[in-house]
């Protein structure tokens, strides 16, 4: 009971943690690659992924309501085999996002700093929440949204972009679309991580309330995504393709910046505290699937910890290697395995459920039945 209440989240933090979900790690290199395969056509490859995540994510929120994946009435055979699934995907999906983080954090906040050390202090606090589990992790997120919200307020009060619309013509489709979504299938697809929390209606909190929150998040994930990629390309156009960390290029072109210099704390802050957030959820996804077979202990935490510590330290070390592997034959099983594990889960708990309820309505047709037959009878011998 108590490892349940640990993962019990109200509808509002769901929906936060989705935003960031979705956001994280698309504002980073994505709008970089993007342009450089799809040119300025690249924006509606970034919609289309992102319009199919969201979809996704309300089947996610649909099996979340009844439960996380590993508490809910199916076969425990079933929930062994997506255990190890969704291990496998975080596996490499921490791997992959948390190196692209690292390697944002080694060369631009500060001067080469060694792999290890930020690895290090990252997965180590990342762990640390993640261990606290779901509810923690996100009361964290609700804490720290409001840097997030502040640095966007930041951004819109103070930039000084200078966007021309003519970037973005010619408007054709093409098949570079098409070969940029298959190229960068990595980045997109996270829905997993959060069929481990258990979404509980919020106190005191209507429907229209939560219809609003919802449009919201809706909204926001699509301004922080397109519309970045809008801005960069109205920006930079294809000189897009040799600027990466879009999010931190766009956010620095600010009237601040011109008068006394760099003014970016908000905006790396507000990122920083997003990836900590996504890098934990990874996390917080593979240590309760290795928790499932070995049972609630901090050491399985640690040894989480220690595996993605070695692969990207070790296994990844830069951010090209980093690269060639996100654009690997990896994409395909990553990608396919967060919607099979979501599929399989969404119609497991449908046919259980169904089973149930036929079960509870058995007993009763029986009794009707039985109190029925000896009235039947009377009326026979008389």
């Amino acid at each position: 009971m108590e490892t349940i209440q640990k993962h019990k989240i109200y509808e509002e933090q769901f929906l936060l943690l989705a935003f960031i979900s979705i956001v994280t790690f698309k504002i980073v290199m994505l709008p970089q690659y993007l342009v450089a395969s799809a040119s300025n056509n690249s924006y509606m490859v970034m919609a289309f992924m992102i319009a199919i995540e969201i979809m996704m994510l309300t089947v996610v929120y649909g099996i979340a309501k009844n439960g996380s994946i590993l508490e809910q009435d199916i076969p425990k055979w079933l929930k062994a085999v997506l255990a190890i699934v969704v291990f496998v995907s975080s596996v490499i999906k921490c791997t992959v996002r948390g190196s692209e983080g690292v390697a944002y954090i080694a060369t631009s906040l500060y001067a080469n700093v060694s792999w290890a050390f930020v690895t290090l202090a990252l997965v180590l606090a990342c762990i640390y929440i993640a261990q606290k589990g779901g509810k923690v992790l996100a009361r964290s997120a609700q804490i720290f949204f409001w840097i997030v919200a502040f640095a966007t307020a930041f951004f819109l009060i103070f930039s000084n972009i200078k966007l021309d619309p003519l970037y973005l013509m010619p408007f054709k489709i093409s098949g570079d679309l098409a070969i940029a979504g298959d190229k960068y299938l990595m980045w997109f697809g996270d829905f997993t991580p959060l069929l481990f929390v258990t979404v509980t209606p919020s106190k005191n909190r209507g429907k229209k309330r939560l219809a609003i929150w919802t449009a919201l998040t809706i909204l926001c994930a699509f301004l922080f995504t397109v519309g970045l990629m809008l801005i960069f390309i109205c920006t930079f156009g294809n000189a897009g393709e040799l600027i990466g960390n879009a999010f931190l290029n766009v956010a620095s072109l600010n009237k601040i910046f011109f008068m006394i210099g760099s003014a970016d704390l908000p905006t790396v802050l507000s990122w920083l505290i997003m990836y900590v957030v996504k890098f934990s959820l990874l996390l917080f996804a593979m240590i309760q699937c290795a928790k499932f077979f070995f049972g609630d202990k901090a050491l399985v935490s640690l040894i989480c910890g220690v595996i993605v510590y070695c692969i990207i330290v070790f296994g990844i070390g830069n951010l090209k290697a980093n690269y060639v592997l996100a654009t690997s034959w990896l994409r395909y099983l990553a990608f396919f395995m967060e919607f099979a594990v979501t599929a399989t889960a969404y119609i497991a708990m449908r046919v259980c459920q169904s089973k149930k309820q036929k079960q509870q309505n058995t007993p009763s047709e029986s009794a009707e039945n039985t109190s029925v037959n000896p009235a039947d009878g009377l009326q026979g011998e008389i």
